[in-house]
């Protein structure tokens, strides 16, 4: 599932696959090779209506939920898990590089899922990610973790 296809694609497991930005032309090719939905996480409403309706088209369900690259919070990653379990699998879920796609389905699986950090880091390694990913999640969880930390000791 997921080749030749014009952008970078991780397959995390039969119901998700990670990926870049898809060309328009793409959502019946993805609905070719098996997908049911298509999840967008980018922040551009234009693009993504005019996503929503080539994937429709192409018979594919399709949510966008658009979320910050940087600085997620606990609401964003409950309102994905929400999304990924109302969806028909597989899910074909992107963002432009597929660095957020990476860094969101880690912590939904350290937060919504309950995954220990090594196992959930261990599924994206076996998807593809490498260190150089693997750097830039490290930042973003401690930053989003010491911000959550910061939050919950306000409201104290």
């Amino acid at each position: 599932m997921a080749a030749s296809l014009s952008c970078v694609v991780y397959r995390v497991n039969d119901e998700i696959v990670l990926a870049g930005q898809p060309q328009p032309e793409e959502m019946s090719r993805l609905r070719e090779q098996g997908f049911r939905s298509v999840l967008n996480i980018r922040t551009d409403a234009e693009r993504g209506a005019e996503e929503g309706r080539n994937a429709e088209a192409a018979g594919l369900a399709y949510a966008f939920l658009p979320l910050p690259a940087y600085e997620l919070r606990p609401e964003h990653v409950r309102a994905f898990g929400e999304t990924i379990r109302r969806l028909p699998k597989p899910i074909f879920f992107h963002c432009r590089t597929a660095s957020r796609t990476g860094l969101l389905w880690l912590l939904h699986r350290l937060l919504n899922d309950g995954w220990p950090r090594e196992a959930a880091e261990a599924e994206l390694r076996a998807a593809g990610y490498d260190d150089d990913a693997f750097e830039v999640f490290e930042f973003c969880v401690e930053d989003f973790f010491e911000r959550l930390n910061e939050a919950q000791q306000s409201t104290r």
